[in-house]
């Protein structure tokens, strides 16, 4: 049996175990499906015990097939906020970024900091749920009273899912960059004494921060038996999905970028100076004096599960999708799509944003309806890579594309139509999964460090996707000319919908 390092990543729409050797070859993945939930409009939630029970199950078909792993390392959607009582169980369901429950506080909390500007020179992101889950944290304790009373740890996903593992309680620097506890321009080791008296939480709930290549603990007796790991093995606390990616593409130099595509869309930028754009989720990277800002669209590709799984349901897939958009033209027939189905991040960072179709007609098809979807996406990208162009003063020339919209050729020619720029897609979609495998190694002491000229990268060898010639960029220019005058046109709209239809919590 070859060496295998385990690399988890833990999605919002599944969680895959993912098996390479010494050299960075996969050699094995299992993968469970994860259901969102969404019981009340602006609310999205994971069961977390049912997380665990699918984690672990994936972790034991994988060791089923080749043995126990020498190190697990952990890649982890966030912000996931977990609140875990004196046992490290679970007090309630985790609240993810996709949830917008707290977005009423932050207009109380501008005032606390005097002003939303006052916030982001502080911490470095914006006064958001997505940015500064402590405002999630707040909501539970203001409108969940007995669930906070037996709070004991205030965490992350991976702080859950490595205390089922280990036993032990943490949260790496990645993460607790969106916590707005933390100063992304003083990076180190410690929560901020003055945030935590603003926001009124008491520091002794929140679990130490590490390095994310740092070893937590090693796998317990407990999860041992459910998981079929051996004990002892030592796991890493990993990071987020995205900069575990980041770090695994070798995406750690300043002038370099790379796109994810999950649910969420993500344009990832290296910086090698903290000189943030607050249209821009910020953090550590996982390679120390390094930053990552990210713009984020929250669902870029989960809008094509939307569309299958509550619009079309007889679809079956990305592809089945795809077809259909093939059947319309460029432009979408004059069709443009509002990919904003759960509210949005970057760049116009409303939650009260919502998604919509614009320029229907009596000759519209699905065809065209679909099309928009595919084309509305990549305005967004678009809109992105404009503004840290502005912020940065580089644009890319060239993408790397990863994550399970890479495998969409046609997505892609899109993209780059609309862009201008060259795409290639990984032929590892699962680089999270590296990553997190990379930090299990480093964690286990197989690898020296960040900087050990020994660690593998993810080789895109993928297919090139390059802008086609002709008319269609013209066309594309003047939709997304539209699509950018759509949201500030609607936004006052959007606000009111969101108000008269969103349920109390």
């Amino acid at each position: 049996m070859p060496e295998v390092l385990l690399g988890i990543d833990a999605g919002t729409s599944a969680v895959k175990v993912c098996a390479f050797d010494r050299a960075g070859r996969m050699l094995d993945k299992a993968q469970r499906p994860v259901t969102l939930i969404t019981v009340r409009p602006r609310w999205a939630e994971l069961d977390l015990e049912a997380y665990w029970d699918s984690l672990a199950d994936a972790i034991g078909e994988i060791v089923a097939r080749l043995g126990s792993p020498v190190s697990l390392g952990l890649a982890t959607t966030c912000p996931t906020t977990v609140l875990l009582d004196e046992d490290l169980r679970p007090v309630r369901c985790g609240i993810t970024y996709l949830d917008n429950r707290a977005g009423g506080l932050v207009e109380r909390f501008e005032q606390v900091f005097r002003g939303a500007d006052a916030f982001f020179a502080k911490t470095g992101n914006r006064l958001s749920p997505s940015t500064a889950s402590v405002l999630t944290v707040r909501w539970v304790m203001e409108n969940e009273p007995e669930a906070w009373r037996r709070v004991c740890h205030v965490g992350f996903l991976n702080s859950f899912l490595a205390a089922r593992l280990t036993g032990q309680v943490g949260v790496d620097w990645t993460q607790a960059s969106y916590s707005g506890l933390f100063a992304l321009h003083k990076p180190g080791r410690a929560w901020d004494p003055k945030l935590l008296n603003a926001f009124g939480i008491d520091g002794t709930r929140l679990p130490p921060i590490l390095a994310p290549y740092e070893r937590l603990g090693v796998v317990g007796a407990e999860a041992s038996a459910r998981t079929s790991v051996e004990s002892g093995v030592p796991v890493a606390i990993g990071g987020a999905d995205t900069a575990t990616a980041a770090f695994a593409l070798g995406i750690n130099e300043a002038r370099t970028a790379f796109e994810s595509v999950g649910t969420s869309g993500v344009v990832s930028y290296c910086l090698d100076e903290p000189k943030f754009d607050p249209t821009f989720l910020n953090r550590c990277h996982v390679v120390p004096d390094r930053w990552l800002a990210h713009g984020a669209m929250s669902t870029a590709g989960g809008a094509f599960g939307w569309l299958k799984d509550k619009v079309w349901p007889e679809f079956n897939s990305l592809a089945d999708l795809e077809r259909v958009a093939a059947g319309s033209p460029p432009g979408a027939n004059g069709v443009v799509f509002l990919p904003y189905l759960c509210g949005e991040r970057s760049p116009i960072w409303d939650p009260a944003a919502s998604g919509s179709w614009v320029g229907l007609r009596m000759d519209t098809s699905r065809a065209d309806l679909v099309r928009a979807a595919f084309e509305g996406t990549a305005f967004g990208l678009r809109q992105i890579v404009s503004r840290a162009e502005t912020s940065w003063n580089w644009r890319p020339k060239h993408m790397l594309c990863v994550g399970g919209g890479a495998s969409s050729r046609f997505w892609v020619q899109i993209k780059a139509d609309v862009l201008g720029i060259e795409f290639t897609c990984a032929d590892l979609p699962d680089a999270a999964g590296f990553g997190a495998a990379l930090l299990g190694g480093i964690a286990a002491g197989i690898w020296n460090g960040v900087d050990d000229p020994a660690l593998p990268q993810v080789r895109a060898e993928g297919e090139t996707v390059r802008p086609s010639d002709g008319a269609d960029t013209d066309v594309y220019r003047r939709a997304a000319a539209i699509y950018d005058d759509l949201y500030p046109a609607l936004a006052g709209q959007m606000a009111r919908l969101a108000a008269c239809f969103t349920v109390p919590g």
